[in-house]
């Protein structure tokens, strides 16, 4: 099991390999946006992503996935209203945070943020019109953030669909809808899920060592 966690602590990009337990938070970053976005593998009602293969998808509620690791819970909400309104992204950077920076390439914006809970992180990052909030302990800050940087990289979005389903308001789901441009860093809307799911116990696929290549 080590040796597996090992190799998959190691990107490899076209020039370089980077050490995600060892790298800056942004020159991973970079390193994943210079490795290219992976083909969609994950096909829902409006978009399609990539789901390395070491992840489960758990449940699916409208716009929510609760997506496991071995180790730990990703909690993702792909918001198509602020999508398909284009609304301008807008964040400040929290000075309180343990880490809170301006994400942007080629014209895609976001924001990651990570701020103590107890005694693990959250982290919190909007991208792509999506967000993905995951609780981890020090040592798999980056292992996260790296996971979740390159599936919402990879979200695709169809325009037809989605306005099919705004035009038959399909995507009015009440109270569970949730404009990820519309709430605060570090109030998480997500992690209530927790209680419900707890610890994953099936059995998961062998990890990819190779989430960038």
């Amino acid at each position: 099991m080590k040796k597996i966690l090992i190799l998959l602590l190691i990107l490899i990009i076209p020039t370089a390999c980077i050490n995600v337990n060892e790298a800056y938070i942004g020159d991973l970053i970079a390193a994943i946006h210079k490795g290219g976005i992976r083909s969609p593998n994950q096909i829902r009602t409006g978009y399609r992503y990539f789901l390395p293969n070491h992840l489960t998808v758990l449940e699916i509620k409208g716009l929510n996935e609760v997506i496991k690791s071995r180790d730990f819970t990703f909690f993702m909400y792909v918001d198509l209203v602020s999508y398909h309104n284009k609304i301008e992204f807008n964040y400040e950077i929290n000075e309180s945070a343990l880490d809170s920076r301006i994400i942007s390439h080629e014209g895609v914006d976001g924001y990651l943020e990570i701020n103590v809970k107890d005694n693990d992180y959250l982290i919190e990052i909007v991208y792509n019109y999506a967000k993905i909030e995951v609780v981890v302990d020090a040592a798999s800050i980056n292992e996260a953030v790296a996971t979740a940087l390159i599936i919402l990289s990879s979200i695709r979005f169809n325009d037809n669909i989605i306005k099919n389903m705004l035009d038959g308001n399909i995507l009015n789901f009440g109270e569970e809808t949730l404009k990820i441009f519309e709430t605060n860093p570090g109030d998480s809307k997500f992690l209530d899920y927790d209680q419900e799911y707890g610890v994953y116990e099936g059995e998961d696929a062998i990890p990819d060592i190779d989430l960038i290549n």
